[in-house]
């Protein structure tokens, strides 16, 4: 008789407890089984995209849903990856793929919520901190594939433009250095 008086002594003492709010009353988990689905690599809008920009896989490769961890580092300490574990709708690599070019966002609306703009920032200092180009395209616009096209070969064109600019002034400053004006060397890095 005692111990099933001090059961329901102790039965007593915990609703007490959770009456006053001192402890929280215990709730049968459920457990449910976790069901998975299959679904598209891209959106529909960023298909969509995708087929404005295939046309440049003459020059380079597209990688769509690049994970950002594929292609960066943390360097000063091993905490906090998970910030590298964000998904890049679509990256532009050399042909070779040794060389990654370009990183292509799409922001909807969804990258108005606070989160998203927080995700927004973060993959920005990343692409800051490492040298990566970031290009965003927003679905309110229309992005017709003329502009689009444009606007990234606009972009990839930007380092090759310097490195011939830089290459021109070379010449040019051997030029002021020397008697004579080497012309076809001046050309050839046009």
């Amino acid at each position: 008789l005692r111990s099933g008086v001090e059961v329901d002594m102790r039965e007593v003492i915990y609703k007490i407890l959770v009456f006053l709010g001192l402890i929280n009353e215990k709730k049968e988990i459920i457990r449910e089984e976790t069901i998975y689905q299959k679904r598209n690599l891209m959106t529909n809008y960023e298909y969509k995209f995708y087929q404005n920009i295939k046309e440049l896989e003459d020059e380079y490769q597209i990688v769509p849903q690049l994970n950002l961890a594929a292609v960066t580092k943390k360097i000063n300490n091993n905490r906090y990856y998970s910030e590298l574990f964000r998904n890049i709708d679509f990256a532009i690599f050399s042909k070779d793929y040794k060389e990654l070019l370009l990183l292509i966002e799409i922001n909807d609306k969804t990258h108005n919520e606070l989160s998203r703009k927080d995700r927004d920032l973060k993959i920005q200092k990343i692409c800051n901190d490492t040298g990566i180009k970031l290009m965003k395209f927003y679905t309110c616009y229309p992005n017709e594939k003329e502009y689009v096209i444009n606007r990234i070969k606009k972009e990839l064109n930007k380092e090759n433009n310097i490195e011939n600019e830089s290459n021109s002034n070379e010449i040019v400053n051997k030029k002021n250095n020397s008697d004579e004006f080497d012309y076809q060397s001046w050309t050839d890095s046009l």
